[in-house]
């Protein structure tokens, strides 16, 4: 039965890491005030803490113009974009043969078409980065345009719902780079050739960002890891995404405490997720390059407790025992079931690793990520709360049966 307790204090997280917050990404005020919120809900439930501080890029935008002749063009500027003030000729690409054949220097270069239907992967992302991603990005380099504008749909799988998205989002990317949607692309493509004008005010901001995780249990043991990213995306209160995987860490915290013979967990709020540097899963296994192995069990918790869907379970490198555990301790909670195969967020870092790890995010992930997903629309009023507390129930009570049974 779900607590009505627990159901109120996860509204009351919720409320304060979407309402109260200014925002919360990585690297600016609002991920500094989440994390000292985390910290200091966690703390209270008695857990011993730490913070893992790294280096990142925070940003500001302002003004953006872009005109050709006697036209204005609505604009957007690329998250982590350097500032400009360019006026040159404006040339096209819309494949990458004629990325590859053309001559971009020094000019105003308009990417559409085929190029942009997908976003590109940051330069220096580990995690994945197809060759397709990595031959534009040194196309780019090596013909030097002096700054560039995609015209952009939608694109779901990588960009989430935002459109136009940005098909550049890379504070190690030092072209200036713009973006608008297709339909105003295809607007600006009559003036090819042409002279253009585009001005952006913006700034990249020097910062810091931590991880905060919390311990309970007996230390030096082999643990359970139950992490869920605390970052969200400009512009989006970042409530499915992913603040509800954050209170339910919170729930799972208040469960805990004071339960008598708890095994080794811990519990990771986890900085990156949602940034072009993926700065805090980096600097997590560097802390821990070596001892991955101590590590039984990762459970990622993205996306979980959307509004009108059940929550998924996935399952990656597991023992056969894991998933049979898992799927019968299940059945005394409706609001979750098993699901597809989710190759993405941060329980892929760990399993890429050979770290055993499941996933709990929903069903209707394609959905959200459709409608949802980096938009203002991500709010708190799209989460099923008590979904987030069934949530949290569980995975207690799966750690609990896996460490009596010795599994994993």
């Amino acid at each position: 039965m779900v607590s009505n307790v627990l159901i109120s204090h996860a509204d009351s997280y919720l409320s304060k890491l979407c309402l109260e917050i200014p925002g919360r990404v990585v690297g600016s005020p609002g991920n500094h005030a989440a994390s000292a919120i985390i910290r200091e809900q966690l703390e209270q439930y008695g857990a011993l803490t730490t913070t893992q501080r790294f280096d990142c890029l925070d940003y500001r935008s302002g003004d953006i113009r872009l005109t050709c002749g006697r036209e204005s063009f609505n604009a957007l500027i690329s998250p982590y974009s350097n500032r400009c003030d360019i006026q040159a000729p404006l040339v096209q690409a819309t494949s990458l043969d004629e990325l590859r054949s053309g001559n971009f220097r020094g000019k105003l270069l308009l990417l559409s078409g085929e190029i942009t239907r997908e976003q590109l992967m940051p330069r220096k992302y580990v995690f994945y980065n197809p060759d397709t991603h990595k031959e534009i990005h040194r196309l780019l380099e090596q013909q030097q345009p002096a700054a560039i504008i995609t015209a952009t749909g939608q694109n779901s799988e990588l960009a989430g719902a935002p459109y136009p998205f940005p098909m550049i989002e890379d504070g190690d990317f030092d072209t200036p780079v713009a973006y608008l949607t297709d339909i105003e692309g295809q607007r600006l493509e009559k003036h090819i050739g042409q002279p253009a004008h585009l001005f952006m005010d913006a700034q990249r901001i020097p910062s810091w960002a931590e991880n905060v995780s919390a311990s309970f249990g007996p230390s030096g043991q082999q643990r359970f890891v139950v992490c869920a990213h605390l970052d969200a995306k400009e512009g989006s209160p970042g409530a499915v995404d992913n603040a509800g995987g954050i209170v339910t860490l919170l729930l799972l915290a208040e469960l805990l405490q004071d339960t008598p013979r708890c095994p080794s967990i811990e519990i990771l709020a986890i900085n990156g997720e949602d940034h072009y540097s993926a700065g805090g899963e980096l600097a997590y296994l560097k802390l821990h390059e070596g001892k991955l192995n101590q590590i039984r069990l990762v459970i990622n918790i993205d996306g979980a407790g959307f509004l009108g869907y059940t929550n998924a379970l996935s399952f990656y490198g597991t023992e056969a025992a894991v998933e049979e555990t898992a799927r019968k301790v299940m059945e005394e909670y409706p609001t979750l079931a098993v699901g597809e195969s989710w190759p993405q967020s941060d329980h892929m870092v760990f399993a890429m690793n050979q770290v055993p790890a499941m996933a709990i995010t929903t069903q209707g992930f394609a959905e959200m990520e459709k409608q949802v997903a980096h938009t203002a629309k991500d709010h708190p009023d799209i989460v099923d709360t008590p979904q987030l507390v069934e949530a949290a129930q569980f995975i207690k009570e799966l750690m609990f049966k896996l460490d009596k049974s010795h599994i994993c």
